[in-house]
């Protein structure tokens, strides 16, 4: 029937009744058509109501489930419900009381009709916890059949609601079905189970006790479930079953992948086992897994570095863990960038000896050249390796360019130049370079990020170069960069050594004011000054000094003082305090190596309230 037979103001009165009235002024349409007029009515009116108004055709649907003289296709009905719930819930924001109409009418349908797999999708990701287990029991007592692909949407959302209970119930219906339970779309629905810990001191237990159930229902486990257990006997330091799990993939042909490989080497660095690392090595070239995968290569590098840091070493035993890390790099990637860069040293090992050598990604390289850094490099080595570094970045070197991208070498430099009194000068050079680029460098060279900024405040704290800290501080500002909890607990730290409470409680003051609370390590910072009385009596003249730089008055004074009532009296026996009231001696640097930015006022100055306020205001 065309809708120009139908009168507007009809289609309106329908849909603006109540449920009840909708039947009876429905059945006064229909009285005396046939049932196929009577089908193509309804798609009329319901296509109508979708156009103009969503809820009128929730309520028409609504109307047709409980009144079987109202008779809809199936089909019909199912496209217009997916409409209905997509335009609900898909992207959108609903508040409860449509969410509710909208269980409420999905549940309805479910006692009638077969739901649409789209709807169940939606709704079991959009809907509260409790509507969807009342969905699920509703679809189990209507003793209709549910898709397995409909049930893993089920399985999804009670693991993430940590119901292994129920998702373990949707899994067994599953089987019950008899679908393939190997199927990909089981298989990741078990792996998330597999990897959500439900309890936190016996989540091994519980974890395999689903693994063992899963078996049992006859499911094979492909590389997700496999790499989901062996990750799960990892993490518990079950090493033993780790190993049966992966020999028992290996004797049933079920091929691992790099991702296997990766959990593996967490448990050689959980060890500190390295004769570990190169029977993973070994494994994973045996099935061809290296040398085509970059990634791992990437991985067992960095396990080797993470190995190296955490042990002791010595000179000897670093030079004999770069060498080792070397051998891995020099196996798989093109040794030409570190020949370049000078740290390349001929190994017992021929290179190049896997049949594919691919060109190393710049975060490998980037580990490279860290490794040498932690392993290798005296100050003056380091210091001229950044120097050969930054000229290949600015002539743009193929491969090492690239690794300016991102501030993580920049901040390696840092970190090691700035701990010694020679090279200590080459770290505002670093930041120069971040700043200024040279214009020959084509690559997008990374700004200094809050980390960065914070390394070089802690360095030049270090230094004894207390107003250049402080001037790293307003630069860092000026570059639209704020302070994070490590910085502010840097600052509060470095001047706890000095002895200067006011400084203290200003910087306490600014953490606070910025949105951060103390935390175990700014009291440790505290704990560094040796006269707690000191520190209260500064915070009582800052308080009787508070001026709109410190708006909330009171409130800010009194948050401070607790957190110095945490912190216990000198007089406390049980506390061992570590005198740091000398003050290092200013290092004398050339201006010349130094960006103008960074030579800080000729007359020393403490940092004050306006350079740590989060406001303009200045004191």
């Amino acid at each position: 029937m065309p809708s120009s037979a139908l009168p507007t103001s009809l289609l309106w009165r329908i849909l603006n009744d109540a449920i009840d009235p909708i039947c009876q002024s429905w059945k006064r349409l229909v009285t005396g058509l046939l049932p196929e007029k009577h089908q193509l009515l309804w798609q009329e009116v319901m296509l109508w109501a979708l156009q103009h108004q969503v809820d009128k055709a929730m309520q028409f649907l609504d109307a047709t489930i409980s009144n079987p003289t109202i008779i809809a296709p199936r089909y019909a009905a199912e496209d217009a419900l997916k409409h209905i719930v997509s335009e609900s819930l898909d992207g959108q924001v609903v508040d409860s009381e449509t969410k509710n109409k909208l269980h409420n009418l999905i549940c309805r349908f479910a006692t009638a009709s077969m739901l649409p797999q789209k709807v169940i999708y939606l709704a079991t990701r959009h809907s509260d916890n409790d509507q969807v287990q009342a969905l699920y029991e509703v679809l189990l007592n209507s003793r209709r059949t549910v898709h397995p692909h409909s049930l893993t949407h089920f399985m999804d959302r009670f693991t993430r609601m940590g119901r292994p209970d129920l998702a373990m119930d949707t899994l067994r219906r599953i089987a019950t079905f008899g679908a393939n339970v190997s199927y990909e779309t089981v298989q990741f629905s078990c792996m998330k189970l597999l990897r959500t810990r439900f309890d936190d001191v016996g989540w091994y237990k519980i974890q395999s006790q689903l693994a063992t159930e899963m078996l049992e229902l006859g499911i094979r486990p492909g590389i997700p479930m496999l790499n989901a257990m062996i990750c799960n006997a990892v993490e518990a330091c079950d090493y033993q079953t780790a190993q049966a799990m992966f020999e028992t993939a290996r004797i049933h042909g079920i091929r691992r992948n790099a991702i296997t490989y990766s959990i593996l080497l967490k448990g050689a660095l959980q060890c500190l086992d390295e004769n570990l690392v190169e029977r993973i090595m070994q494994m994973a070239e045996e099935d061809g897994t290296l040398p085509r995968n970059n990634e791992l290569v990437f991985d067992l590098v960095v396990t080797m570095l993470q190995i190296a840091r955490l042990n002791d070493t010595n000179l000897l035993t670093s030079a004999r863990k770069y060498r080792a890390i070397l051998r891995i790099y020099a196996r798989y990637c093109n040794i030409l960038p570190l020949q370049d860069l000078g740290i390349y040293i001929d190994v017992e090992e021929d290179h190049a000896t896997a049949s594919v050598v691919s060109e190393p990604s710049p975060k490998l390289l980037s580990v490279m050249l860290l490794s040498y850094i932690r392993l290798r490099g005296s100050p003056g080595d380091v210091e001229a390796l950044y120097h050969r570094y930054q000229s290949l970045v600015d002539q743009n070197h193929h491969l090492i360019a690239a690794t300016a991208k991102t501030e993580h070498l920049a901040n390696g430099f840092l970190l090691f130049l700035g701990k010694n009194r020679t090279t200590f000068k080459t770290c505002p050079i670093i930041l120069r370079n971040m700043l200024r680029p040279s214009a020959s460098t084509t690559v997008t060279v990374a700004k200094p990020s809050v980390i960065t900024w914070s390394i070089l405040t802690n360095t030049y704290f270090l230094q004894g170069q207390r107003a250049a800290a402080e001037k790293v501080i307003q630069m860092m500002r000026e570059h639209g960069v704020e302070m994070n909890q490590v910085t502010w607990n840097t600052v509060i730290s470095r001047y706890a050594s000095m002895q200067d409470a006011p400084a203290v409680v200003n910087a306490m003051k600014g953490m606070e004011s910025a949105g951060f609370e103390a935390d175990s390590y700014t009291l440790r910072a505290l704990a560094k000054m040796t006269d707690r009385n000191q520190l209260l009596d500064a915070l009582g003249r800052a308080a009787a000094r508070a001026d709109t730089a410190w708006a909330n008055g009171q409130a800010e004074r009194d948050s401070v003082y607790s957190t110095l009532e945490t912190f216990p009296s000198k007089k406390d026996e049980n506390v061992q305090y570590r005198s740091t009231r000398a003050t290092p001696q200013a290092i004398d640097v050339s201006r010349q190596d130094i960006p103008d930015e960074l030579v800080p006022p000729p007359q020393p100055r403490t940092f004050s309230q306006a350079s740590l306020s989060t406001t303009n205001d200045s004191s």
